[in-house]
């Protein structure tokens, strides 16, 4: 293969070669896309800001109605519509009606999925200098700060708790709103009937533990995270009407015991983004709070344990890096982890998602 990209000659023979230019058109095209990616990224969250796929989620309009919605210059209105046809967000047909793809559509009814959109504006931010950011490692991101529970030591104490109340509020709504995503994958691959009690650790607005206790009549579930963010769990909980039903703790999982009497604990994205010292700790918390052959669910995005990886393996490892803490791990990776803090059994779930969520099942 080196021989071939070495060799100018070569490459132009085998473009025109019926066999070969299907795969060396691919090849480029990819290439292209990589290039192009950062620009792809821009238009759709230039719609989602500009609220194009909620406008048209009803159905297709003319021409001249969305001119006048977006209420941009005509050159630039041209930019924008032509560069969402171009990555399949959008459609525009010989009438000039514009309507949504089906892409369009999925962006149109996922209120999770918007949210979390809008939230990577700041990750763009921090990726306008990368060769800097991999450089410096001391370098202060923006996703650090967004992301950042404390603020840092010699700052006044009442800015301390207003920050950090604020962030958890900013980290919950976010979380709460992506939430859906990750449950139906969680309630597909695993039958959470089997068992009574069910404590979710780090939980935030309660919104899993809520799908539960709705899900499971009679189930016992509980909803552990720190207490600024425990404060809108409660809301949620007594908005559901389940107050008698489901629990919600206030405690930091990595400076207290967690309590006992449950036969299930869940996990649901909160190892991937903690160091590896802090991912053992709160392992070996779970595996002693757990009676015999109780089980642990690990719920997040997984790294690609293939050799060739994964597109979103790129992604996190970038992302977590920016916030400062945690990383993409496989499920071979968690596995070791599990067993290293006492855990007897573990194993993958399937999932239909797995770029978006993997699964982990381990037994005490």
């Amino acid at each position: 293969m080196r021989r071939v990209f070495q060799s100018d000659r070569l490459k132009r023979s085998l473009e025109k070669s019926f066999f070969v230019r299907y795969f060396v058109h691919r090849q480029a095209l990819r290439a292209f896309d990589l290039m192009a990616g950062f620009v792809y990224s821009q238009i759709l969250l230039s719609c989602v800001k500009l609220d194009l796929f909620n406008f048209l989620k009803d159905g297709a309009k003319s021409f001249d109605e969305v001119f006048r919605f977006l209420n941009l210059e005509s050159e630039r209105f041209d930019c924008l519509i032509k560069g969402a046809c171009a990555i399949g967000l959008i459609e525009q047909d010989e009438s000039d009606s514009i309507d949504l793809s089906l892409k369009g559509h999925i962006f149109a009814q996922d209120k999770g999925l918007v949210a979390l959109i809008l939230h990577h504006e700041i990750f763009y931010k921090d990726l306008t200098e990368p060769v800097a950011f991999l450089r410096n490692k001391d370098t202060e991101t923006s996703l650090n700060r967004y992301w950042g529970y404390v603020e840092q030591r010699g700052s006044v104490q009442n800015s301390i708790k207003i920050k950090k109340k604020e962030n958890a509020r900013k980290y919950s709504e976010l979380m709460a709103l992506s939430q859906p995503m990750v449950t139906d994958q969680l309630i597909s691959a695993y039958n959470f009937r089997r068992h009574t009690a069910i404590l979710d650790v780090g939980g935030g607005k309660a919104s899993f533990s809520i799908r539960l206790a709705e899900l499971i009549p009679g189930i016992k579930v509980a909803n552990l995270d720190l207490p600024e963010v425990c404060e809108e769990a409660k809301k949620n909980v007594r908005q559901a009407e389940l107050v008698s039903t489901v629990r919600i703790i206030s405690s930091n999982f990595f400076e207290e015991e967690l309590p006992y009497g449950y036969d299930l604990i869940t996990l649901i994205r909160v190892l991937y983004d903690h160091s590896e010292e802090n991912v053992k700790k709160l392992l070996r918390m779970v595996r002693a709070s757990l009676p015999e052959h109780g089980k642990l669910l690990i719920a997040e995005p997984m790294a690609n344990s293939s050799k060739f990886g994964s597109s979103a393996d790129a992604y996190f490892w970038f992302y977590l890096t920016l916030m400062g803490r945690g990383k993409p791990r496989t499920s071979e990776e968690l596995i070791k982890l599990l067993r290293n803090c006492g855990f007897s059994k573990a194993r993958c779930l399937k999932t239909t998602l797995p770029i978006q969520t993997g699964i982990v099942l381990a037994e005490a």
